[in-house]
């Protein structure tokens, strides 16, 4: 059986803008991962008390499904 390869790295050379335009969109990208994360972290603290059958989750499709209106009200995750 051979291995699958799942990754290919890749070197790149941006300039010093394209830097600062890679490094602003994984700051976003970073912030918004956390945020999320946070969010289900809490929800979880507050709810891990609950009997099993009363307990509700935050899902993925929910937390997606909100992008759009953060979207409008921070117009540069748009």
């Amino acid at each position: 059986m051979t291995p699958m390869l799942l990754t290919h790295k890749i070197l790149i050379a941006p300039t010093p803008e394209q830097a600062q335009v890679l490094w602003v969109l994984s700051e976003k990208c970073r912030l918004l991962y956390n945020f999320a994360l946070a969010e289900r972290h809490q929800h979880w603290t507050i709810n891990r008390t609950k009997p099993k059958n009363k307990r509700t989750h935050i899902t993925y499709t929910q937390q997606q499904n909100t992008l759009p209106a953060l979207k409008i009200k921070y117009p540069e995750y748009a």
